[in-house]
């Protein structure tokens, strides 16, 4: 199962690059925050080259789309303004799909977005208990780099950064269990390899990241021996071409956010 997700920055003028990638990376499964273009249009693009996608139905959900080959059916399980959950099915296997796009930090403050942490982690413990499975993994813009509250707290997400922490399943605080999620973004900080980050920031104040990593999946342990760790990356090119300014930052005309990308393996 090959996932890409692309804050498109509203650039109408951007399914030329969704098709880049999609062609480069085989993708099965397209999540996009902040599209305004014509999904179906989108569609029909890329069957024109032999990829055929559809539209994933989520009506409250106004700043999530998704897309997919026909072999991956999905089943609408939650579905509000900032987020939407699918029960995914597959020849090989049963998953759920957490697609999100939190409050920016410009506009909302930390608690903002902490409460929408706890909401759909709550939802997606009571979609669990309903189709009887663990094999949970959450996509999209958290607007919140993955040491933040939001991110890490045991109230929240309690997405944690050692995937053997994080595959006992939970953490107990002052006797109350928190069910925990691993987070492998944490492994792409630093400019070892490529770009630092999936958003650039710079401001004149005294504490600043400059590079966050907003863009980010996170996933139940269960999902953990079946995510291909190698796959996982922040996009900086395609076909050859960079989405960098000639700065190194994510060029705006395209987008301000760069693509995730990563794979979950499906058992045959």
């Amino acid at each position: 199962m090959k996932i890409l997700f692309w804050n498109t920055h509203k650039n109408k003028e951007i399914d030329p690059f969704i098709i880049d990638l999609t062609e480069q990376y085989s993708c099965d499964i397209i999540i996009l925050a902040e599209y305004t273009g014509n999904i179906n249009g989108l569609c029909n693009q890329l069957s024109l080259l032999q990829m055929d996608f559809y539209l994933w139905q989520s009506p409250a959900c106004d700043k999530i789309r998704i897309i997919s080959k026909k072999c991956y059916r999905n089943q609408l399980m939650q579905d509000e303004k900032r987020y939407c959950i699918f029960g995914v099915e597959t020849a090989y296997g049963k998953y759920i799909l957490t697609a999100l796009h939190l409050p920016c930090k410009m506009y909302f403050e930390h608690p903002d977005i902490e409460f929408y942490a706890r909401r759909i982690r709550n939802d997606i413990e009571h979609v669990e208990e309903k189709l009887g499975h663990r094999n949970s993994f959450v996509v999209g813009d958290f607007n919140v780099n993955p040491f933040e509250n939001a991110c890490i707290n045991a109230d929240c997400f309690h997405a944690l950064p050692d995937r053997r922490e994080a595959g006992k399943g939970y953490r107990t605080v002052e006797g109350v269990s928190f069910t925990t999620f691993y987070n492998p973004m944490w492994n792409l900080f630093g400019d070892a390899d490529g770009v630092s980050g999936t958003y650039f920031y710079n401001k004149n104040q005294i504490r600043l990241y400059q590079w966050n990593i907003y863009d980010q999946v996170i996933l139940r342990p269960d999902l953990t021996e079946c995510f291909v760790f190698d796959s996982l990356k922040i996009i900086d090119h395609m076909k050859g071409n960079s989405i960098l300014n000639k700065n190194g930052k994510p060029d705006r005309k395209i987008s301000d956010h760069l693509p995730i990308y990563f794979e979950i393996r499906e058992e045959m």
